[in-house]
C-alpha cells in the first residue's frame, strides 16, 4: 500500500456531505408529514438522498481505514522512539489535565444535581483520566459523545487517553494493539480538529502523535497552526520540546 497522509480537508468535506444529506432527509420527512410534498417527489428524493448518504458514510469509513493502515505501516520499527517521546509528553500532559480540570472546575463544578450538563460530564471524564482511571474515562467520554457527537473537548481528550493507552501497550510488547489504539485515537483527534480547527489541545495532541509516527512535517504543521492560536501558556510549554526536537 502506498503511504497516505490524512487530509483533514478531505475528511471534513466527506463528513459535511454526510451531515447535509442526513439533514436533507429529515427535512424531507418533515415536509412530507406536513403535506408540503407529494408522495412521488418524496419517495424519489428520499431514495436519492439515502443512497448518497450511504455512499458518503462508506467513503468516510474506507478513508479512515486506509489512513489507519498506512499509519500502521509507517509506525513499524519506531516503537522505542514513540514510547520515549510519548512518556516525556505524558508527564506534562498530566499537568495540563490537572490544571485545566482545576480551572474548569471553578466555573463548572459538579453540583450533585440529578441531571448533569454536558460540560459537567466532560469535567468528570477528565477527572477520571487524571486519576489514571483511563478505561473509565474512555467510557465516560463515550457517554458524552452519544449525547453530543460534536463535543470537541470530549473528542480531544478521548483521543489523548487512547494515545496514553497505546504507549502502555507498546511498553508491554503489544505492538499491534498499540497501532490499533493510535488509529482510533487519531480518528478522535482528527474529528476534533474538523469540529473546531482552533481548539489548541487537539492540535497539541496531534503534533505529539505525528512526531511519534515519524511524520515531522505533519507535526510541524500542527505546531505552526498552534502558534497562531490563543492557547494557554501551558500548551506552549508542553509542545516546546517537540518543536525543538523537530526543528520546526
Amino acid at each position: 500500500m502506498s503511504q497516505r497522509k490524512l487530509d483533514p480537508d478531505r475528511l471534513r468535506a466527506l463528513e459535511e456531505e454526510r451531515d447535509f444529506l442526513l439533514a436533507s432527509i429529515d427535512d424531507l420527512e418533515a415536509e412530507f408529514a406536513s403535506g408540503d410534498l407529494d408522495d412521488a417527489d418524496y419517495h424519489e428524493l428520499h431514495d436519492d438522498y439515502t443512497v448518497r448518504a450511504a455512499d458518503a458514510i462508506r467513503s468516510i469509513e474506507s478513508y479512515r481505514e486506509d489512513v489507519a493502515a498506512a499509519r500502521s505501516e509507517r509506525s513499524s520499527g519506531r516503537s522505542a522512539m514513540w514510547v520515549a517521546g510519548l512518556l516525556v509528553f505524558a508527564i506534562g500532559a498530566g499537568w495540563l489535565l490537572a490544571q485545566a480540570t482545576g480551572e474548569r472546575g471553578a466555573n463548572g463544578q459538579i453540583t450533585g444535581e440529578i441531571e448533569e450538563s454536558v460540560r459537567q460530564k466532560v469535567l468528570r471524564c477528565q477527572q477520571l483520566g487524571g486519576q489514571q482511571l483511563i478505561q473509565e474515562a474512555l467510557s465516560c467520554f463515550d457517554e458524552v459523545l452519544d449525547e453530543d457527537p460534536q463535543n470537541v473537548e470530549a473528542l480531544s481528550y478521548r483521543g489523548w487517553f487512547l494515545v496514553l493507552t497505546a504507549g502502555t501497550a507498546q511498553q508491554s510488547g503489544q505492538g499491534e494493539a498499540a497501532d490499533q489504539l493510535i488509529a482510533s485515537a487519531m480518528v478522535n483527534l482528527d474529528r476534533a480538529v474538523a469540529v473546531d480547527p482552533n481548539y489548541p489541545d487537539a492540535r497539541a495532541f496531534r503534533a505529539v502523535v505525528f512526531e511519534g509516527l515519524g511524520e515531522p512535517d505533519a507535526a510541524c504543521e500542527e505546531l505552526d497552526v498552534l502558534s497562531g492560536l490563543d492557547a494557554p501558556n501551558i500548551i506552549g510549554e508542553l509542545t516546546a520540546p517537540v518543536r525543538g526536537r523537530l526543528g520546526c
